[in-house]
């Protein structure tokens, strides 16, 4: 009896507390499921390399276009700058030069009228002065200039056309304290050949006998 006892105690149904023990291996997750979702640091280092990626490839295409075509802009802008900055430079000194008038010397003024202009364009310019040196004589004219601006008006390949802004204060004997006015000068230059001037607007004006209301020009010595 005894020894039957003890053999169905041993094969006989399983107790509560055998039920809820449960065997570690079963309960603890398996290699391979741990595996497969690995560390989270592993996640966090992935999309900082995914970030550093895209950072460079942004700053590689950045440089590649601006390399590529905006220094050829660049490059083109400053040039014609430059180019604008000459022909404006060059018109600005002409018409200072031109502005200063002294009836004592004549004969400078005449030089700097014709100084860097075309062949065609010295008879224009000498006449001018032939034009209005009686006067200035007459009334013992001078005048001081300086520039107020110059602005290249227009382009049309070498052709450069510069408006200069000049202010004279001129004296005479009617004027002995000086009046001030201001000059408009329509330079025209050609680039080619070394920025000759070809053609000049507003020389004369203001003068007196200038302009295309000029008295007719009184004879030498007369009143």
């Amino acid at each position: 009896m005894k020894k039957e006892d003890s053999v169905m105690s041993n094969t006989g149904p399983m107790s509560n507390t055998d039920v809820t023990e449960q065997d570690p291996a079963m309960s603890a997750p398996t290699t391979a499921d741990t595996g497969s979702r690995g560390p989270w640091w592993s996640s966090v280092r992935t999309l900082a390399l995914v970030t550093v990626l895209a950072v460079v490839a942004a700053v590689t295409f950045g440089v590649l276009w601006a390399t590529d075509d905006s220094s050829d802009r660049l490059q083109a802008l400053q040039s014609r700058l430059d180019t604008e900055a000459e022909a404006e430079a060059v018109a600005s000194d002409y018409a200072l030069s031109v502005s200063e008038v002294d009836f004592r010397d004549l004969d400078a003024w005449r030089a700097a009228l014709t100084d860097g202009v075309s062949e065609q364009l010295v008879p224009k310019l000498g006449g001018a002065v032939d034009v209005v040196a009686p006067w200035l004589t007459q009334m013992e004219y001078t005048a001081d200039a300086r520039l107020l601006a110059a602005e290249v008006a227009r382009n049309d390949g070498d052709t450069f056309v510069v408006q200069v802004f000049v202010d004279m204060v001129s004296k005479s004997k009617q004027t002995p304290d000086g009046v001030a006015a201001t000059a408009t000068y329509t330079v025209t230059m050609d680039r080619a050949s070394d920025w000759t001037i070809t053609d000049v607007g507003g020389v004369g004006t203001g003068l007196p006998g200038g302009g295309a209301d000029a008295e007719p020009t009184p004879a030498t010595g007369g009143r």
